[in-house]
């Protein structure tokens, strides 16, 4: 007997179809993609389109009356059957074709509410959670500081983000690490530093002397969910929009802890009210001539510049 024939997807096709899942199939996510994964991500989707489009013919006003009637017409006649012996009708009997089928479509009807209904609550769910564990993070950090003369975690100086050996080209290493001192001195558990337990989170850069202290500094953005943008150009890929939301939660945003102890979500990674009253994306930063870039080793435009990395 010939075993059915498998079909293999390539990576790009992988990776595209990773991205629309990651985004629940929403045709808009399309322009968030990298340029080479938009076209395969199209193809899928008008595939979906197409089954989804599949004709069926509605049926008649006349078909759904007789069918009514006919429904009528069995149940007087059940009715008239009935008698009021001792002995009880078995299940079968009781359950007729009209109750199946009106059982039945009262559960499709019920799944169709019901799904949407739950991944709604879980993405809630998660939502929360992710932001309760920042907030152990933040209470976390001010111990921490409180401890140490108001110095925030940092296991290695600036400088070494700027020329380790071992980070990209854009500069950035494994930021978020320093948090792990958090719970190596016990000021919180061991997953605090994981949005629920496994997913990463991303860590204020120091631009400037002042941003290693919390008691000095001004209420802006020390952790968040992981930095998408940074985790898009280690794959090797260069988003085209740098102002996209963290995966942690499937693009639909990201949970924010402010210095102050606060934790925000925000559907975009933009401050309205950066350092200066400057407009800041919080995973890149934007150098002296205004572009934005993920690249360490360019000089920020502000020595107050927010920058998040994983």
């Amino acid at each position: 007997m010939n075993k059915p024939e498998e079909t293999n997807i390539n990576p790009v096709e992988a990776e595209a179809l990773d991205f629309l899942i990651a985004a629940e199939f929403d045709p808009t996510a399309i322009q968030r993609m990298p340029e080479h994964l938009r076209a395969n991500a199209r193809r899928f989707l008008a595939e979906l389109q197409s089954i989804n489009s599949y004709p069926v013919e509605p049926p008649s006003n006349a078909l759904i009356d007789a069918t009514l009637a006919r429904i009528a017409q069995e149940e007087r006649r059940q009715s008239q059957r009935m008698s009021f012996s001792n002995s009880q009708p078995s299940l079968r009997k009781r359950l007729g074709i009209p109750n199946i089928v009106a059982v039945a479509a009262m559960l499709i009807v019920a799944a169709g509410v019901a799904v949407p209904l739950t991944n709604q609550v879980r993405q809630s769910q998660t939502q929360l959670m992710c932001a309760n564990g920042l907030r152990t993070v933040g209470s976390g950090l001010s111990a921490y500081a409180a401890d140490n003369r108001g110095v925030l975690p940092m296991t290695a100086g600036l400088g070494s983000f700027l020329t380790d050996s071992t980070s990209t080209d854009s500069g950035i290493i494994e930021n978020a690490q320093h948090l792990d001192m958090l719970a190596k001195n016990g000021y919180c558990d061991a997953k605090c530093t994981r949005c629920n337990g496994s997913r990463s989170l991303s860590y204020r850069i120091p631009m400037h002397e002042s941003q290693k202290n919390l008691s000095s500094m001004q209420r802006s953005p020390v952790a968040a969910d992981a930095n998408p943008v940074q985790a898009m150009v280690r794959r090797g890929v260069m988003p085209v929009n740098f102002s996209i939301s963290s995966q942690n939660h499937a693009q639909r945003g990201q949970n924010v802890l402010f210095s102050d102890g606060s934790v925000i979500w925000m559907v975009t990674p933009n401050l309205s009210n950066g350092p200066k009253g400057l407009f800041n994306n919080i995973w890149v930063i934007r150098d002296k001539n205004g572009i934005e870039t993920v690249n360490l080793r360019a000089n920020p435009r502000h020595a107050l510049e927010i920058l998040l990395a994983n």
